[in-house]
């Protein structure tokens, strides 16, 4: 009877946990398309993750991967448009950080210098300086920083 009763808990705790792992939010599904190469199909999930983001990183990130995927299409003022919000969303998220650990770190390396290193090269493929601060200024109009503090882990 023993065996019997722990085969039926270890299959349900099986089946538990494989359901656990099969969820897959909005971001995950679409770096999983954008790691296969599907960029086009990746774009829904992206836009979902950035309409409804649990929080800046996974904005930030989602708009990173869209910026690699119309960097691949040599789309440039799309891709700096993306890469430049993630920088914003990136840079808001160092600065707003409570607790400072490796990840914090990382954060801050591609805050100051893997993202603006990234807008730099495709600042000089776009060629037009007034473009690239036209795009700016779209990006700052839409992450401005009263929409970015619901992301805010201080107490008010």
């Amino acid at each position: 009877m023993k065996r019997i009763l722990t085969a039926t808990v270890m299959t349900v705790m099986v089946f538990l946990l494989a359901a656990c792992g099969a969820q897959k939010n909005d971001l995950d599904t679409g770096y999983g398309l954008v790691r296969q190469g599907d960029c086009a199909g990746a774009q829904v999930y992206l836009d979902n993750t950035i309409a409804q983001p649990r929080s800046a990183m996974d904005m930030a990130y989602a708009y990173f991967l869209k910026g690699r995927c119309a960097e691949q299409a040599s789309d440039y003022e799309t891709a700096y448009e993306n890469f430049y919000a993630a920088k914003v969303l990136v840079c808001y998220a160092v600065s707003t950080s409570t607790h400072v650990n490796w990840d914090t770190y990382a954060r801050s390396e591609y805050c100051q210098k893997i993202i603006p290193e990234k807008l730099e090269a495709l600042s000089a493929k776009i060629g037009d300086p007034a473009k690239v601060e036209a795009i700016k200024g779209r990006v700052n109009g839409i992450l401005r920083a009263d929409y970015l503090k619901r992301f805010d882990k201080k107490p008010n």
